[in-house]
């Protein structure tokens, strides 16, 4: 079976109808709010499918239960990545002609644009479509780069607010932050085009709703995913659609080329993790020091958390936070993080004299804080008895033989479940490793 067989797509937008899935909740809403010639800014971040939301809405199928199907209302799609560095009169240029394209897919008449002046042609055009009773929605995809274009003014912004005074014209736009921090500066902020808009998040998936893509991905094929598959999936990537999208290409790939009914999870988990690291090393580069030191210890000020939760890097529990998927706690557990060591399931804090493992927080003495800062700078290395004594004591002269060993085991209950990751050498010192069944735990 041959690549062109899986039905699982990661490497741009969704752009056939029987291929998109889910989002019914957001459609509604979206359609809603426009309907009521509401503008709206939908916010989320890279790979979570607003282009492919974007292009779903703008189907005739899809608006119609909302009245808003040609040729009572056009929408005009733009993709603002071609306008990054352009002029006004090249941003109107493009406003029109996405009108115009509507215009005759609607099979509506309208008068030749006048040559020179591309906004007074785009205003014109307006007034001529609206004058017929028709509603006009123009969708801004990838806004940020429009709002951060330096060649583009308060005013150009303020005409742009202008139409929708005028003739009633909604915006729809989509970006990956809000949009008072996407813009080029403070003067452009104050343009009133930017409180016109309702916050619309697109996040990820429900638990259900991504178990239901999966099947719903399968459906026209010979391969089926069993639960204990979908179960695995779920936990190594979470409810996010792209990875969700990634995971199912790799695992249909993997059953289709073996006909096996169960991979192994070890050998599957690997080119997914490969091809994931790439978009979870963009989310991470773009994240301040503060914010990367706060996603590593899942913990930190409301608004930082309020802000990783709504890019999709954690989720909120009963326990409190928590990562997305296991796919990225283990990427972030490979990043250096500065004032903190990260070993195994433990981040410390040295400074803040603070352990936390998968999340939560364990109480330890200051002899066993050291104990186990000395092993995690060591991951996997076997350190000295001696050097562990000294780590704790100083060189103070050590009476008691077993003195290390009495705190090493009332270190290992007081990290419990994770005693067994400290692991005796013996007759040589401790490591903090992996557990395995030979290790030897009970000296």
């Amino acid at each position: 079976m041959n690549n062109l067989d899986n039905p699982f797509y990661h490497r741009g937008a969704i752009r056939y109808a029987h291929h998109f899935f889910g989002r019914a909740a957001e459609t509604a809403q979206i359609l809603g709010l426009l309907r009521n010639g509401q503008s709206v800014s939908l916010i989320g971040p890279r790979r979570i499918g607003k282009s492919s939301l974007f292009l779903h809405l703008c189907r005739p199928e899809v608006r119609a239960p909302f009245n808003l199907a040609p040729p009572q209302t056009l929408f005009v799609l733009v993709d603002c990545q071609e306008l990054g560095g352009s002029p006004p009169d090249e941003v109107y240029e493009v406003l029109l002609q996405g009108l115009q394209d509507a215009a005759a897919s609607a099979q509506l008449p309208i008068p030749p644009s006048p040559q020179g002046d591309s906004y007074r042609a785009l205003d014109r055009t307006l007034h001529h479509i609206t004058q017929q009773g028709v509603a006009v929605v123009v969708l801004l995809d990838e806004f940020e780069l429009l709002a951060s274009n330096e060649h583009l003014t308060p005013y150009f912004f303020a005409r742009l607010r202008g139409l929708t005074t005028k003739y009633g014209l909604a915006y729809l736009t989509a970006s990956q932050h809000p949009l008072f921090l996407i813009t080029a500066d403070e003067k452009i902020l104050s343009s009133p085009f930017f409180n016109i808009f309702v916050t619309i998040s697109l996040g990820l998936m429900s638990e259900t709703e991504a178990r239901e893509l999966l099947r719903h991905r399968l459906q026209a094929t010979r391969v089926q995913f069993s639960v204990a598959i979908c179960d695995h999936l779920l936990y190594l990537v979470g409810p996010h659609p792209f990875f969700l999208h990634v995971a199912g290409y790799h695992t249909y790939q993997f059953l289709a080329e073996n006909d096996a009914a169960a991979p192994d999870f070890d050998s599957l988990d690997a080119p997914i993790e490969i091809e994931a690291e790439s978009h979870l090393s963009y989310l991470w580069q773009n994240l301040s020091l503060e914010a990367q030191y706060a996603l590593a210890i899942m913990d930190g000020p409301v608004d930082m958390l309020r802000m990783l939760e709504q890019q999709c890097l954690l989720i909120p529990g009963e326990q409190g936070y928590q990562y997305a998927s296991e796919v990225l706690r283990r990427f972030i557990r490979r990043q250096p993080v500065e004032g903190l060591i990260q070993a195994g399931p433990f981040v410390i804090d040295p400074q803040k004299h603070q352990v936390k493992a998968n999340g939560q927080e364990i109480s330890l003495t200051t002899s066993q804080f050291d104990i186990l800062v000395c092993l995690g700078k060591r991951m996997n290395d076997v350190v000295h008895g001696e050097e562990l004594e000294i780590a704790v004591w100083g060189d103070t002269p050590i009476k008691d033989p077993d003195r290390l060993k009495t705190l090493i085991k009332r270190l290992r209950r007081a990290i419990e479940p994770y005693g067994s990751w400290i692991v005796s050498e013996r007759g040589v010192g401790y490591a903090l490793r992996p557990p395995v069944a030979a290790a030897v735990n009970d000296d």
